[in-house]
């Protein structure tokens, strides 16, 4: 065996030379090959003691795995916010792995995925003319390198292609209110109650599908979501919403109106575990029978792009119109960030020109004599004293329904 200022090599019985060396962590590690001459293995340690001493040094047995082994493990080791992984979100994992990310990168080693490995990869699955696929596997890529670089398996995360792991934002023209009507008279009877609810209280697809009777109080006004159908290779599964999901919405008048005629007459089982909403013969109600009454109901109403999810984004810029603060938009629409809930305050600042014209003839019409402003004051108090008098409700769209009234200004 030789000594030397850094690291050892000795000959092994074959006549090879192998390196080794104590690495940052303190561990003795060995070349990942032999070599044939004793100057080639000293070369090697040379190059790793010069990494070293510029921080590049990788650890050879984590750098040197497979991605398919590190992306399988990191998926199966997932718990956002020590959360389990989400069903969906777990299949939507291993979909990219198996069909997108393993047969083309997965056999290389984590050292060996550079970028432009990365952008070659990249390049091949858009030309696929699959974008969100794409989308999903590189999203997916970068978020698992981000963990090796954390786990000083990489020195820095080859995935740079900017925006390429981000959805495109659509534009789609906002429902108003009208919309909403003409759209749920074009659909069946069972499913009308179901549209009103899911535009006033601001539900997902899978929170309205999950909801069972149990969870509607119609004295106290309110619809309790704690719980979401997911739908999945092996069908429909009932798991907890989204994180920060789980609320007691207070309901405005017009969806309290409908519930109470629903529930009537509605077909099912009136227990309190019952579905709240169910097919006509009393089954339970899934995604893709929505799916299938929109697509003519739409039509009919004239509003072809509009999508079942511009529901809940009508309604949440409905309460953001009214008044309603980030945080009470984010309480309403189950949101665990602002990010989301800013988006709908930005689409009611849009009509902030309107609301300025619209005051301003409310204050053209109190310089001609007439009592418009006093009105106003007197129903901004009473909205605010409503308001300080029952702070359990995010949003009191009675007074504020009366205030925007005064004014003139009537949001859509």
């Amino acid at each position: 065996m030789s000594r030397r200022q850094f690291g050892n090599v000795r000959q092994l019985p074959s006549g090879r030379w192998q390196a080794r060396y104590v690495g940052p962590d303190g561990t003795m590690h060995r070349a990942p090959t032999t070599f044939a001459t004793k100057g080639d293995a000293g070369r090697y340690l040379d190059a790793v003691r010069t990494r070293m001493a510029e921080g590049l040094w990788l650890d050879p047995e984590k750098s040197g795995q497979t991605l398919e082994t590190y992306a399988r493990a990191w998926v199966a080791q997932r718990s956002p916010r020590g959360r389990p992984l989400a069903v969906r979100t777990g299949e939507t994992y291993r979909n990219s792995l198996d069909r997108h990310i393993s047969p083309r990168i997965g056999h290389l080693a984590l050292s060996k995925v550079t970028p432009s490995v990365v952008r070659e990869w990249h390049s091949e699955l858009v030309a696929t003319g699959k974008p969100t696929a794409a989308r999903q596997a590189y999203a997916l890529l970068r978020a698992v390198l981000n963990t090796a670089v954390d786990d000083g398996s990489l020195h820095r995360n080859p995935c740079r292609i900017a925006g390429a792991g981000q959805p495109k934002r659509t534009t789609f023209d906002l429902l108003d209110r009208a919309d909403v009507a003409a759209l749920t008279d074009a659909l069946p009877p069972h499913l009308q109650t179901l549209v009103t609810v899911t535009f006033w209280a601001h539900l997902r697809l899978g929170e309205v599908v999950a909801l069972r009777r149990g969870d509607v109080d119609l004295a106290a006004r309110t619809l309790h979501v704690a719980r979401q159908v997911v739908e999945t290779d092996n069908g429909p599964v009932e798991t907890p919403p989204k994180a920060a999901s789980i609320r007691t919405i207070h309901l405005p008048e017009p969806a309290v109106v409908a519930l109470t005629k629903y529930l009537a007459i509605a077909a099912g089982s009136s227990l309190p575990g019952a579905r709240l909403f169910t097919r006509p013969d009393g089954r339970p109600l899934r995604g893709h029978h929505i799916h299938k009454a929109w697509g003519p109901a739409r039509k009919a109403a004239g509003l072809p792009s509009a999508r079942f999810h511009d529901l809940r984004h009508a309604g949440l810029t409905l309460a953001a119109q009214y008044g309603a603060t980030t945080a009470e938009v984010m309480a309403r629409g189950g949101h665990s960030s602002s990010r989301a809930a800013l988006l709908y305050q930005h689409a009611a600042s849009t009509r902030d020109a309107e609301l300025a014209a619209r005051m301003s003839e409310a204050a053209a019409r109190d310089r001609s004599g007439t009592p418009v402003a006093r009105g106003v004051v007197a129903d901004l108090d009473a909205a605010r004293q409503r308001a300080e008098g029952e702070t359990s409700t995010p949003l009191q769209h009675n007074g504020l329904d009366a205030t925007v009234a005064a004014v003139g200004f009537e949001p859509t």
